[in-house]
């Protein structure tokens, strides 16, 4: 009988096939294990530190401060209400009167036939009311004549001192300032008015002072 050949071996250069098998599939398990140990091992180091280290939040008010602080406020607020509400009742206002009136053409109005534009004499009065601070103080009683210029075609208004004032103009210029500035702008097109022009006077009686 004849027996088969035997197998040809591999060539001692070449490693055999089966050599590595499952090699590749160990490293991975033990590279990975030993990239969660690094990164456990820096939280472990990390959050310690940042807990030390974080800083610390400030006191939160209690309520009974901040209640304390609106009442203050509101207080002062009061204060500063009742203090001008004073200054306001001290100032005498006389009624209004009309001036003059006129639109264009020949011919004048008699003053007592002209109509009153209450939406400029509520503010003029408003607006001497508010505006006591500004006002000249003395030893005796002061009075201040208002005149007060509207034109509706021209948009316009003025006001001055009048002749009756019983002090120099020159001490009227800042109250004259403070209440142009606290007048309204007008809304020209819905203020009921019979006229183009109007001059109008109110005499504002302001108490003496105390501090003279």
């Amino acid at each position: 009988m004849n027996s088969r050949p035997p197998f040809p071996s591999s060539p001692p250069s070449q490693p055999s096939p089966y050599r590595y098998l499952g090699r590749g599939g160990g490293e991975r398990p033990v590279r990975l294990q030993i990239i969660i140990a690094l990164v456990a091992g820096l939280i472990l180091v990390a959050v310690p530190l940042y807990l030390w280290r974080r800083p610390k939040p400030e006191s939160i008010p209690s309520a009974d401060a901040a209640t304390a602080d609106a009442g203050a406020y509101a207080w002062d607020a009061g204060a500063l209400a009742d203090a001008g509400a004073a200054l306001a009742e001290g100032v005498k206002l006389s009624p209004f009167t009309t001036i003059k009136c006129e639109n264009p053409g020949p011919g004048t109005t008699p003053p007592e036939r002209c109509d009153h534009v209450t939406f400029f004499e509520d503010a003029l009065a408003r607006a001497i009311r508010d505006n006591v601070q500004c006002a000249p103080s003395g030893k005796a009683s002061i009075t201040v004549s208002f005149v007060f210029e509207m034109d509706f075609r021209r948009k316009r208004t003025n006001v001055y001192a009048g002749k009756s004032t019983t002090v120099n103009r020159a001490k009227t210029k800042e109250l004259l300032r403070c209440v142009k500035r606290a007048m309204p702008t007008p809304d020209w097109g819905t203020i009921p008015h019979q006229y183009v022009k109007y001059k109008i006077n109110v005499m504002a009686t302001y108490p003496a002072s105390d501090s003279f």
